[in-house]
């Protein structure tokens, strides 16, 4: 005869009690899920690891947005856009202006934008992206699309979008 376990468990409204039977052993194949299942988790930390060192690194040296503290939910814009691959079959003019809308009130550098693009998809046809990207960026600023903001030193010049277009047609 198997023994029977009682277990309780209480909410804020109620007590629920489940009544198990216990198995007489766990067969070869359960024990092999078993084994398959600590594994898989065991891997998935250590990769939620690394991946929280790696956007550390990256918000630290600022190449990330940081619209968010370093240790908290990651960037739901970021999120969609590798997720998605959001500018793999879009124009770099294109994807920066989606950016600069999307992060609308933030500053943000030419490295920080190369970096979304790039989470996003967009394959460069170019070596030098960080130039593409700051070229287009400026074209950007000259035609009215969004501000810049001319800052000197390793970083460069930050850019935001205008909520109206300066130049715009009325």
């Amino acid at each position: 005869m198997t023994a029977k376990k009682h277990l309780t468990s209480t909410n804020a409204t109620r007590t629920i009690a489940l009544h198990l039977e216990e198995p007489a052993s766990v067969d070869a194949t359960t024990k092999a899920l078993l084994k398959k299942l600590q594994d898989l988790e065991r891997q998935r930390w250590r990769i939620n690891r690394e991946i929280e060192a790696i956007q550390t690194a990256l918000k630290l040296a600022g190449i990330t947005p940081t619209l968010h503290d370093a240790f908290s939910v990651p960037d739901p814009n970021e999120w969609t856009y590798a997720h998605d691959q959001t500018f793999a079959q879009s124009q770099l003019n294109e994807a920066c202006k989606q950016i600069l809308k999307d992060y609308q009130g933030k500053w943000l550098t030419k490295a920080q934008v190369e970096y979304l693009v790039t989470r996003g998809g967009y394959k460069f046809a170019t070596e030098n992206t960080k130039n593409s990207v700051d070229v287009t960026l400026r074209r950007l600023a000259a035609d009215g699309f969004c501000e810049a903001e001319r800052v000197r030193g390793s970083r460069g010049n930050k850019y935001r979008f205008f909520a109206e277009p300066k130049n715009a047609d009325a």
